[in-house]
């Protein structure tokens, strides 16, 4: 590895998720962190993590609508469980490639067929983030007069919404057209006798023609459906072991905080291990709201460490599993 790759990939967010943290820790007392997580029932853990491999089911079952693949779901979960493993271990979106490549060794899927599903399902994920941050934010507005304008909160995210649906719209109604202007407006790039843009533009060509694959019909709407399941279920045990944890915020805020730091993690902006990059906006929302810095803070780190322990076993889990299904196919 070069130390310019180095410092770029690995010790350049290393030092963003220490230098955040202990920003973010100087703020509270430590030591709040593992009371809270010690009112935490066993039981509840347990029905937490339950709901955390559903999240993961759904979502497997959404990226095999997204590929037009036919597979069992069980087939595919191994792999949804180690990429969602690395996703929340590696900085700045990395974890994504070890879905492009799970997916290309385990079940022969192009590279340039994941990635248009990642991009697709961020597309979806983004429109419905936005959608349920307006929609709390409106029922929330009261606690935010003064904080945010109503441009910031609720113009501004409406019409990026707006615009991602109507490009999905033109991708599935007009798919032709849609390659015809890509096509048109890389043709100055493709003239260019550099191989590696030209590399990459038909790369980023060949993306565009797999995301005009999706048409209005019947898989279309259970994509979207199980990306609506698949929210649900992902902010819903995290709302859960919140309220188990005794911690005194309301539900409502819960999910706009929720909504709105992920719409940041949407963007390669994450810290190894998403350190302080969760924590800071997550506080911050709940803050609007009225909670403490305390309170805000304690809950986004607690809730951080309890996320990454369930990721321990179904990593584990994906990598057995895979491994075994390689071992399976070779033989």
């Amino acid at each position: 590895m070069s130390k310019r790759l180095f410092f770029s990939k690995i010790l350049f967010p290393t030092a963003i998720a220490v230098t955040v943290s202990y920003f973010l820790l100087s703020q509270i007392s430590i030591q709040s962190i593992p009371e809270t997580l010690g009112r935490l029932p066993i039981l509840s853990l347990a029905i937490g993590l339950g709901l955390y491999c559903i999240f993961i089911w759904t979502k497997a079952l959404r990226f095999r609508e997204l590929l037009l693949i036919d597979l069992p779901v069980r087939q595919l979960f191994p792999i949804l469980a180690l990429y969602t493993f690395w996703g929340n271990l590696l900085p700045m979106r990395s974890g994504d490639l070890s879905y492009i490549y799970l997916m290309k060794r385990r079940e022969q899927i192009d590279g340039t067929k994941s990635i248009a599903s990642l991009i697709l399902a961020s597309f979806i994920d983004l429109a419905l983030l936005i959608a349920l941050m307006v929609g709390t934010g409106w029922a929330l507005r009261s606690h935010l007069d003064g904080r945010l304008s109503y441009a910031t909160l609720y113009l501004g995210p409406t019409l990026i919404g707006f615009t991602l649906m109507t490009l999905m719209g033109m991708a599935c109604i007009a798919p032709k057209a849609c390659v015809a202007i890509a096509d048109y407006c890389t043709k100055p790039l493709l003239r260019w006798k550099r191989p590696f843009v030209y590399w990459f533009t038909n790369r980023c060509l060949a993306v565009v023609h797999e995301l005009t694959r999706l048409r209005l019909n019947r898989r279309f709407f259970k994509v979207w459906g199980y990306s609506l399941i698949s929210l649900g279920f992902r902010f819903g045990f995290q709302c859960y072991l919140v309220r188990e944890m005794g911690i005194a915020v309301s539900v409502m805020s819960l999910l706009f905080a929720l909504a709105f730091t992920n719409i940041f993690n949407l963007l390669p902006i994450q810290s190894v291990g998403n350190f302080g990059t969760i924590e800071a906006p997550f506080a911050w929302a709940l803050m609007c709201f009225g909670a403490s810095k305390e309170i805000a803070l304690v809950s986004g780190f607690s809730l951080h460490l309890i996320i990454l322990l369930y990721c321990l076993p179904l990593g584990a889990y994906g990598f057995i599993g895979t491994k075994r299904e390689t071992a399976n196919q070779q033989n």
